[in-house]
C-alpha cells in the first residue's frame, strides 16, 4: 500500500467516525428529555418492572386495586414510578403535590395513553388537550350551570321511578349493579340524546350505547399493540372501529332528530344537551357536527360506567351501615316525603346534606375513576426531584384517598367527613372528578344525578346486606367495578316493621 493509498484509506476512517459521533450526538440531543426521565425513573421506588414490557401485565392483577393501589403510598411514599413498555411514569400521591400539577392550566394536557381511547370516546372534552380542550370547554361550560341542570331532576325522577317499578315487589337480593346501569342509561338518553324515559324504548334498547367495550386494557397489556401500525391489523382494531362508526350513525341520527324538534319546541318542553350543542354549533361553525358528536359520545359513555358504579357502591355501603342508611331515610321524609307518590324537587335535592356526603365518602373509598394521567406542560418540582417537562404522570385517586395523614382509619366508612361540621380539607385531597381546570364538567350534573336515583330507592325500599355477599372485591377495567356484583337485600318500605 503506498503512501496516498494509506493516507486515503485514514481520512475515510475519520470521517465515518466523525458522522458516526455526530449522529450519536444528534441521537443523545433528541432522545435527551427522554434518557433524563429514564435516569430518574431508575431512582425512584415502584412496583417490581419486568424488561420491555414493564409494568403492563399489573393491570391484569386481581388484586391490582385492593392491594397495589391501596398501600401504594405506604410502599414507595410520594413519589414512584411505573413502566408502561419502555415509557415511564411518575406516580403523584400527596395532595399537595397534586394542586401544583392539577391547579395549572400550564399541565392541562392528557397522556399519551389517552390516545387509545380515541377509537371508542372519540376526540372529546376528556381525550383532547391543547387549543381543541379549551375552546370546546369554554364553549360547553354554560350548558352545566346549576340552574340548567337542577331542571334535569324530573328526567332523573322519571327514570328513577323506572327503576323502582323494575325492582321486585317482595323482600329478595340481588345484584343492584344491573338495574342502576340500566337506570343511568335512561337518564343520559333523555338527557344527552334527547329520547324521554317514557317514550317507545325499542330503539334506545338496541342502541349501540349500550354495547360499548373498552380495548385500551387489552392493549396495555399487550404492549406492542400500543403501536397503531401493528394494532390496525387486529380482529380487536377491526371491531372497536366498527363500534366507533355505529356510535357515531347513531348520534349522527340523533342530532338530525333533535334539530327538527328544536323548530317546535316550547320554553316548558324538556332539553338535552344535544340541543345546548346544536345551537353552540349554529353560533360558531368552528364547532362542527363532528365535534358534537365526539362530546354527546363522551357524555354518554364517560357518565355510564362512571355514575353507574358510584350509585351502586353507595347502595351497597348504607345496606351495610344501617345508622347512616336511616339518617339518609330521614333526611328524605323532611325534605322529600315517604312513598313512591312524593317526587324530588331542586330544593329538596339540595337539602340532602347527609345523603350528599355518604356519595362522597362511598366516592373516597370506591372512586369510580381510580387511575388518571396528565402530561407536564413545563418542569415542576415534586417532593426533593424535579419533572421535566413531557414528563408523563399517573394520578390514582384510589391510593391518594386512603393517605391515612389525611384519612384517619381510611377504609372506615365514615360519611361525617364531609358532614357539615367537617374540618376544612385540601380539595386535592378528594378527586372522585379530578380537580382545578380540567376536572370533570359533569360533577355537579352527576351530583344532582345521584342524589336524586339513590333518594327514591331509599323511599321505597329498606337495604340490607345479602347473606354470604357483605365484601366487596373492586377490579379494574378502566372504571372501577366489583368483582360479582354488589349485592343487596332489598325490602319494600311498606313491609318494613
Amino acid at each position: 500500500m503506498s503512501f496516498f493509498q494509506a493516507l486515503e484509506k485514514s481520512s475515510a476512517v475519520e470521517l465515518y467516525t466523525y458522522i458516526t459521533l455526530l449522529l450519536v450526538c444528534v441521537l443523545l440531543y433528541i432522545f435527551s428529555d427522554y434518557l433524563k426521565v429514564c435516569a430518574l425513573a431508575f431512582r425512584l421506588p415502584g412496583p417490581t418492572a419486568y424488561p420491555v414490557i414493564g409494568n403492563c401485565l399489573d393491570i391484569a392483577k386481581k388484586d391490582l386495586i385492593s392491594r397495589e393501589m391501596s398501600e401504594a403510598y405506604r410502599n414507595y411514599g410520594p413519589l414512584a414510578r411505573v413502566w408502561i413498555f419502555v415509557f415511564p411514569m411518575f406516580v403523584v400521591f400527596d395532595p399537595n403535590d397534586l394542586k401544583v400539577i392539577l391547579s395549572s392550566k400550564k399541565h392541562t394536557n392528557k397522556s399519551m395513553f389517552y390516545k387509545l381511547l380515541h377509537n371508542f370516546l372519540g376526540r372529546g372534552l376528556i381525550t383532547s388537550s391543547g387549543h381543541k380542550w379549551s375552546s370546546h370547554r369554554k364553549l360547553i361550560q354554560p350548558s352545566f350551570n346549576i340552574a340548567i341542570l337542577e331542571k334535569f331532576i324530573d328526567t332523573f325522577a322519571d327514570s328513577a321511578s323506572s327503576l323502582i317499578d323494575k325492582l321486585p315487589k317482595e323482600e329478595t337480593v340481588l345484584n343492584v349493579t344491573e338495574y342502576v346501569n340500566n337506570c343511568v342509561i335512561d337518564i343520559l338518553n333523555e338527557a344527552v340524546l334527547g329520547a324521554p324515559v317514557k317514550s317507545d324504548k325499542k330503539e334506545m334498547e338496541q342502541s349501540p350505547f349500550r354495547q360499548g367495550k373498552v380495548v385500551a386494557p387489552y392493549r396495555i397489556t399487550h404492549p406492542w399493540l400500543l403501536f397503531n401500525s401493528i394494532y390496525k391489523l387486529t380482529d380487536a382494531a377491526t371491531a372497536e372501529l366498527n363500534q366507533k362508526k355505529q356510535l357515531d350513525d347513531f348520534t349522527r341520527k340523533m342530532i338530525r332528530r333533535r334539530k327538527e324538534t328544536l323548530k317546535t319546541l316550547t320554553p316548558s318542553d324538556r332539553r338535552c344537551l344535544l340541543d345546548f350543542m346544536i345551537e353552540i354549533s349554529n353560533e360558531n361553525p368552528d364547532f362542527t357536527e363532528d365535534d358534537i358528536i365526539d362530546e354527546a359520545c363522551t357524555f354518554m359513555l364517560a357518565g355510564q360506567d362512571s355514575v353507574g358504579a358510584a350509585v351502586a357502591f353507595t347502595l351497597f355501603l348504607l345496606a351495610r351501615h344501617q345508622d347512616h342508611q336511616q339518617k339518609c331515610y330521614e333526611e328524605i321524609q323532611r325534605h322529600i316525603g315517604a312513598g313512591s307518590s312524593k317526587q324530588p324537587t331542586a330544593e329538596s335535592i339540595r337539602e340532602l346534606r347527609h345523603l350528599e356526603a355518604c356519595i362522597k365518602e362511598s366516592l373516597r373509598l370506591y372512586p369510580s375513576v381510580p387511575l388518571m394521567a396528565r402530561k407536564i406542560g413545563e418542569a415542576v418540582r415534586v417532593g426533593k426531584y424535579n419533572l421535566p417537562a413531557g414528563t408523563e404522570i399517573m394520578i390514582l385517586p384510589y391510593a391518594t384517598h386512603r393517605l391515612e395523614h389525611i384519612y384517619p382509619e381510611p377504609e372506615k366508612f365514615d360519611p361525617e367527613r364531609f358532614g357539615d361540621g367537617a374540618p376544612h380539607q385540601n380539595p386535592y385531597a378528594f378527586i372522585p372528578f379530578s380537580a382545578g381546570p380540567r376536572n370533570c364538567i359533569g360533577y355537579k350534573f352527576a351530583y344532582i344525578e345521584m342524589k336524586t336515583v339513590i333518594a327514591r330507592v331509599l323511599q321505597n325500599f329498606h337495604l340490607s346486606p345479602a347473606p354470604g355477599k357483605e365484601e366487596v372485591q373492586p377490579i379494574f377495567r378502566m372504571t372501577l367495578r366489583a368483582r360479582g356484583g354488589l349485592w343487596v337485600k332489598l325490602t319494600p318500605r311498606k313491609t318494613v316493621a
